[in-house]
């Protein structure tokens, strides 16, 4: 009962303070891609330089986790940090009868007590290559099913040359805004994953 009284009200409440606060800031929009950073624009706004360097680092410094979640490398012995939730399957897999983790949680004291998450990868972005014309190329004035096919058969082709048959390197062309551009990207693979806390 209180709750369906309380609910509105307060909603109410935050709306009226959020039009009639004098520092409420709306964020900027957009999306970018490591490559195309808008670092003018950003310097003239808000007189913060960010420069080459430091996207570079900052793109070297973030991972995929190959169930599709993201994380960071938080040291250089490469301890990567992400959501508890992306790391489920593996605490589920090195959970036993008499340990579940999912419960009781994990911490390793030490490297030797790192638990190995089977079947599990982080792979960390080191390249960015513009295709957008080889595939615009390759689909020209084809529609449907042909459309699809040669767009899928380009994607392989241009995944199998990047990647050069290394199993320690990944490559994956993205569709971005909605095949306005195609990307290809080029991980390092790391396969040795293992938790350290949970």
């Amino acid at each position: 009962m209180y709750y369906k009284i309380l609910t509105p009200l307060l909603f109410s409440i935050q709306f009226v303070y959020l039009c009639l606060n004098p520092n409420f800031v709306f964020a900027d929009e957009g999306m970018w891609t490591f490559d195309k950073f808008p670092a003018k624009v950003v310097k003239q706004k808000y007189g913060v330089e960010i420069n080459k360097e430091w996207l570079n680092k900052t793109q070297l410094s973030s991972v995929r986790l190959a169930n599709g979640c993201s994380g960071s490398f938080i040291s250089e012995s490469g301890l990567v940090l992400t959501n508890h939730h992306c790391v489920m399957g593996c605490i589920e897999q090195i959970s036993t009868s008499k340990n579940d983790l999912i419960t009781n949680g994990f911490v390793a004291s030490e490297i030797k007590d790192e638990k190995t998450c089977p079947a599990f990868e982080v792979n960390r972005l080191i390249e960015i290559t513009d295709v957008t014309q080889k595939v615009l190329k390759a689909t020209k004035n084809l529609k449907g099913e042909d459309f699809s096919k040669a767009r899928k058969s380009t994607f392989a082709e241009l995944e199998k040359s990047c990647s050069q048959g290394k199993d320690n390197q990944r490559c994956d062309v993205v569709t971005l805004y909605n095949g306005g551009l195609y990307h290809l990207y080029k991980y390092q693979r790391y396969q040795d994953v293992r938790l350290v806390f949970a």
